[in-house]
């Protein structure tokens, strides 16, 4: 989360957690309602993710639009789509990067200096850098990555962990400390009839 959202919650521990819930799911708030794009988002369901009363939601909704920065920030507020989750349902790999705090942008660089040398697409790149927190960084990858390219990736020190999400079963030999593989038995398969 954001700097100045913690500044403005620190104080407040029930509306910071319906907040974050805000900020990591793109919600907005308008004219006292939540949205999600032009869809009303019942309160009833933010407290029962959120795990706080609605009495809690609808103070915070008041608080943000009662701070002219926060309501600026909410009203402008839109979800993230991305392809990490169905990627290995399409026969596409996805790595996910754990980076040390401060170093996103150079091992990012190094890792699609990698792919490029490699000429592998990548489809999407998805990911955050928290000013206080390790990096993430999902990268969606067309096809299956070769094991070199991920040899390569181990040697980036800053790089903690690499987390291969795969619809092929026989990536598990490249498990090392830093490397994990999730395999996807659900891999689909399109044919031009389809």
């Amino acid at each position: 989360m954001i700097h100045i959202l913690e500044e403005y919650f620190k104080n407040y521990p029930a509306r910071r957690k319906v907040v974050e819930f805000l900020w990591s799911a793109g919600l907005s708030v308008k004219n006292g309602k939540v949205y999600i794009k032009d869809v009303e988002v019942p309160i009833t369901g933010i407290a029962q993710a959120t795990g706080v009363n609605r009495k809690i939601v609808y103070h915070t909704i008041e608080y943000i639009e009662s701070k002219p920065a926060l309501k600026i920030l909410f009203e402008n507020l839109s979800p993230k789509s991305s392809l990490v989750s169905i990627a290995p349902l399409m026969g596409w790999e996805v790595l996910e990067l754990t980076i040390q705090k401060g170093s996103y942008e150079k091992v990012l660089a190094k890792v699609l200096s990698i792919l490029a040398e490699k000429r592998i697409r990548v489809v999407e790149i998805f990911g955050s850098n928290p000013y206080e927190d390790k990096s993430k960084a999902y990268l969606v990858i067309e096809g299956v990555l070769p094991f070199e390219v991920i040899a390569s990736m181990r040697t980036e020190g800053a790089l903690e962990r690499i987390v291969i999400h795969t619809p092929e079963r026989n990536k598990e030999r490249m498990i090392c400390p830093k490397c994990e593989v999730k395999y996807c038995p659900r891999k689909v398969v399109f044919t031009p009839e389809s």
